[in-house]
């Protein structure tokens, strides 16, 4: 039980982290655009999450 609650707590904080990096990236651009770097980070962040919760982005068929 305790492993479980590590690992949602890692991963709603490498979400949490790949949202604030998208919004400050918005904030700090002038033209109000997200940087091809970040958006790479964002992905790596939000991929990282997804495993953590056990998701699997394979389709299969039955």
């Amino acid at each position: 039980m305790k492993n479980r609650i590590i690992e949602k707590s890692l991963a709603v904080g490498s979400f949490t982290t790949a949202v604030a990096l998208a919004f400050t990236s918005l904030l700090i651009s002038e033209d109000h655009d997200i940087a091809a770097n970040v958006m790479i980070c964002c992905a790596q962040f939000l991929t990282l999450t997804a495993t953590i919760l056990g998701i699997d982005y394979k389709f299969t068929r039955q």
